[in-house]
């Protein structure tokens, strides 16, 4: 079995099992590219996360797993976090991870089921291990809320890493849709 195939697999079953480890689920595909994340709480404001994301060959063909330590109080109107998020990056030019600071928002827009969200992480080179020197991971999205608990998105990712002889690369830019069920 090649890689592409073990990786869809994995996705499939963390899909199928997260109900019963995680409080959020989030499933996401873009131009090449597809990813789950799993959110638990920890209390009432901290949350861990756990990622995988799987990018094809015209985006550095890379498999990217993350684990973060998020601190999201609770907010009338403006949700926001802030937190550190390990990443590493199996990449073709290289393989390499570190811990990237950042965090997200989202920012309600007067109609009571939509919003306008947005997050950032990057990772200094003083916190990275392996042939990643820098490196990160923005996106902006436009949230549609289904119900209580469902909301899909769309918006825009860019992943850029600087890897040891390889220079800045983009393991994803482009386009990413997806569902997110969940608190």
């Amino acid at each position: 079995m090649n890689i592409s195939k073990l990786s869809l697999a994995l996705l499939a079953g963390l899909s199928f099992c997260a109900p019963v480890f995680a409080t959020s689920v989030s499933a996401a595909g873009g131009d090449g590219s597809v990813g789950v994340n799993l959110g638990v709480p920890l209390s009432s404001d901290f949350r861990a996360d756990l990622g995988y994301l799987k990018t094809d060959d015209r985006r550095g063909d890379a498999d990217v797993y993350s684990a973060a330590l998020m601190f999201a109080p609770a907010s009338r109107d403006i949700h926001w976090e802030i937190g550190a998020r390990y990443q590493y990056q199996d990449a073709r030019y290289a393989t390499g991870g570190g811990v990237g600071l950042g965090g997200s928002v989202d920012i309600p827009t007067g109609i009571r089921w939509l919003s306008l969200g947005g997050y950032g992480f990057y990772t200094p080179e003083a916190l990275t291990h392996g042939d990643m020197n820098h490196g990160y991971d923005v996106g902006a999205q436009l949230n549609v809320r289904l119900g209580s608990s469902v909301s899909v998105y769309g918006g825009y990712r860019r992943m850029r890493t600087e890897f040891d002889g390889y220079g800045s690369r983009d393991l994803y830019k482009g386009p990413m849709f997806g569902i997110h069920v969940g608190l």
